[in-house]
């Protein structure tokens, strides 16, 4: 009762289930909990795991690598502005569509230390046609080793397709900073900052690296060779929007992929916004302005190193083509990435452009999904708490798992369909409600099992206690309508036998015979009721339920006779009268829990069917037999053992009448047909044939207590009305 009325895991589960929605909110919306940023990194590596590499979705891109290859065949290409400059005609006699350089030439190219270059440049201009022709050709070869940054400046104004890279340092805002010249190709189209700030405001940089004007005139583009690396390394993300000097750039992916939609800084961007459009589409951005980046895996994307362009065998790979030029020799710009730990950098920007063009941009759910998600599963977990479904003590966390599993199975699905939903704040969150209701349930199982143990060691056998231990649930306190078997046991002439016994010696003897009776039912499952002096009362299905209750209670009923025989022996050996017992047996509805007050209560079962069994037991008294049972336990139990009907009697207290029949016996047990021939001819009102063939079954008490009636009805025939039902007179 005390323990129905209060289910600490539930109400526990339901307590941390309100904290748990909060802490989403607060990871969802504000600063985000400790830990859990790193768990959901790691979730989405292993999905891109569970995935597994996948082709581009567009074939337009290609990697340019100034790799180890390259450095062997043309070292200059990594020495020298005209070296690069090189490449860079290799590259454009191709027709590439687009020429994107993750590569920074912020600074003059200088080979002379100090200003001895400029003291060479005047030397060489003042001596014109003059002077030694030796120390004029000298002159003019070193100043035109000197023309690097000219020779890499023409090579980028004949190319007409470059897009150049810049590096924005992060730093304070400083809304007054100065726009490096040049650096205008980068903005973004349309933007505006209402001032709103947030977690989607887009990194601030205070200083920014880009190359110089002279080469800067001739690019058609620029962009940001930013990444947004998470805090263990790993690049899941790339910015979309940097700000510098209150002004808004796009990245170098970004800007490649409008130079291929033919639409230029065709953007419109407001500061702290979700969204970004971009051409005709929109997409949806994550903390800091960033997009997360669908990695294709190593190797996918198609590549043409440095040396092979250099000698003219790359044409083919490179015709119309957006070609990114950046370095991948040795350990140069490597990043981490989900599918790929030492991934070449310039494959960011690479991947930021086949995401764009090729459709396969990841899109978050939102963080109201988020918090949807993590109230749906601790709600789950709530769920299973209560006291119908927690009928084992794994079954609340095999739920939780089972509802945490189908939620992976869904993050995983909608993940190959382009759509990331968290899974690190729902998960956690869930299992430590889970955790705050299992710890509930372990502070109160100890209480709760003493209390059960209390109440039911005194009913059921220990095995059975310990079935409702690991099963509450089955104790089912308080009442409740079931379909149980009763029996009823009593010693016969039991108050005369008292008499002639000492209270000592009376109890001493009760002891010894309530003993095996008792345990009797025990063993069978059965749940001892109560004592009524000598009597006993039990029943079987419940607190557990047992399909073949009805069988078990005839079994146990035959072993009780079968018990008295060596206790009977025992007895008369020590000079003790025998005795005898009669049992009363019935199936039925019923109502069974804790019945009584709050102070005092007994679990027991109600209902006409009990009294109905309590009648038969009586019944056994009047009919001379051992085992008397109701009309439902002989149909019910009829397989395993044998009844034959005794009469239908209108017992005591009860208005209906109810068919009788004796349990004689296991199945097999031979029956003769002549008493049922006899019960026959009774019913059709030949009393005298009836009579005649009672008295014929010797050794009979229930025939002769038929014959004995038959003799009565035939010398004073009932009237025409009569159904044949016999009255009980007593109890």
């Amino acid at each position: 009762m005390a323990v129905r009325a209060r289910n600490v895991p539930l109400w526990t589960a339901v307590a941390a289930t309100v904290v748990a929605t909060i802490l989403a909110v607060v990871d969802a919306r504000g600063p985000g909990l400790p830990g859990l940023a790193a768990l959901e990194g790691l979730s989405i590596d292993a999905r891109f795991k569970l995935r597994g590499p996948r082709d581009p979705a567009t074939d337009r891109i290609v990697i340019v690598g100034i790799d180890d290859a390259t450095r062997a065949a043309a070292p200059e290409v990594l020495q020298t502005r005209r070296g690069y400059a090189r490449l860079l005609d290799a590259i454009t006699a191709c027709e590439p569509r687009v020429v994107a350089l993750d590569v920074l030439f912020g600074n003059r190219e200088q080979f002379l230390p100090g200003d001895l270059e400029d003291r060479v440049r005047a030397v060489h201009a003042r001596l014109g046609t003059g002077g030694d022709p030796d120390v004029r050709a000298t002159l003019a070869a070193l100043v035109e080793v000197l023309r690097g940054d000219e020779v890499l400046a023409e090579a980028f104004a004949r190319s007409r397709r470059v897009v150049l890279g810049a590096y924005f340092r992060q730093g304070t805002r400083d809304p007054g900073a100065a726009e490096p010249a040049g650096l205008r190709l980068a903005r973004h189209g349309e933007t505006a900052d209402p001032g709103g700030g947030g977690e989607l405001y887009p990194i601030a940089a205070d200083r920014v690296t880009f190359s110089l004007p002279m080469f800067a005139q001739h690019a058609i583009g620029a962009g940001a060779v930013n990444d947004y690396r998470d805090d263990d390394g790993v690049r899941r993300r790339m910015p979309l929007v940097l700000e510098h000097g209150g002004r808004f750039y796009m990245s170098l992916g970004l800007a490649v992929a409008l130079e291929e939609l033919g639409r230029p800084r065709d953007t419109t961007y407001v500061a702290g916004e979700p969204r970004l459009r971009i051409a005709d589409r929109t997409v949806q951005l994550t903390r800091g302005a960033t997009l997360p980046i669908d990695v294709l895996g190593p190797g996918r994307l198609p590549r043409a190193s440095g040396a092979d362009v250099l000698a003219g065998r790359a044409c083919d790979r490179l015709r119309g083509k957006l070609v990114f030029v950046g370095h991948t020799y040795g350990e140069s710009d490597k990043v981490v990435t989900p599918l790929d730990p030492i991934a070449d950098g310039v494959e960011l920007h690479a991947t930021l452009a086949e995401n764009l063009l090729g459709g396969h941009v990841l899109a978050g759910t939102g963080w109201l999904a988020t918090v949807g998600a993590t109230l749906l599963l601790c709600a789950t977990v709530c769920i299973a708490q209560l006291r119908r479904v927690r009928r084992r003590a794994w079954v609340p966390p095999l739920i939780a798992i089972a509802a945490l599993a189908a939620y992976v199975a869904l993050a995983l699905a909608l993940f190959a369909r382009g759509t990331v939903i968290a899974l690190a704040a729902p998960a956690v969150l869930t299992g430590l409600v889970l955790l705050a209701a299992t710890i509930g349930g372990l502070a109160t199982e100890g209480r709760e099992k003493a209390h059960l143990r209390g109440v039911f060691s005194q009913y059921v056998s220990r095995p059975v206690v310990d079935r409702i231990l690991a099963d509450p649930a089955r104790a089912r306190l308080g009442g409740e309508r079931k379909e149980l078997t009763v029996l009823f046991s009593d010693i016969r002439g039991f108050s005369q036998f008292a008499e002639t016994m000492a209270p000592e010696e009376l109890a001493a003897f009760l002891g010894e015979y309530l003993t095996p009776m008792t345990d009797l039912v025990l063993a069978a499952g059965g749940t001892l009721d109560k004592y009524i002096g000598d009597a006993v009362m039990a029943f079987w299905g419940a607190p557990i339920d047992v399909p073949d209750h009805a069988a078990r209670a005839c079994e146990v009923a035959l072993r009780m006779q079968e018990a008295l025989v060596p206790l009977n022996a025992a007895w008369s050996r020590a000079g003790r009268p025998a005795i005898a017992i009669g049992i009363g047996l019935n199936t039925g509805a019923m109502a069974v829990g804790n019945m009584g007050s709050h102070a005092r209560f007994e679990y027991t079962v109600l209902g006409d069917n009990v009294n109905l069994g309590s009648r038969l037991e009586g019944l056994t008294k009047e009919y001379g037999v051992a085992i008397l049972a109701g009309e439902a336990t002989a149909a019910a139990a009829s397989e395993k053992f044998a009844f034959r009907e005794i009469d239908v009697v209108r017992v005591v207290g009860r208005a209906r009448a109810a068919p009788v029949f004796e349990l004689v016996g296991r199945a097999g047990h031979a029956i003769d047909p002549a008493f049922a021939e006899a019960l026959a001819a009774y019913r059709a009102r030949r009393f005298t044939e009836a009579r005649a063939a009672f008295a014929a079954l010797r050794d009979d008490p229930a025939a002769a207590v038929m014959a004995r009636r038959c003799e009565v009805l035939a010398a004073a025939p009932p009237p025409d009305d009569w159904d044949g039902v016999y009255e009980q007179r007593a109890k």
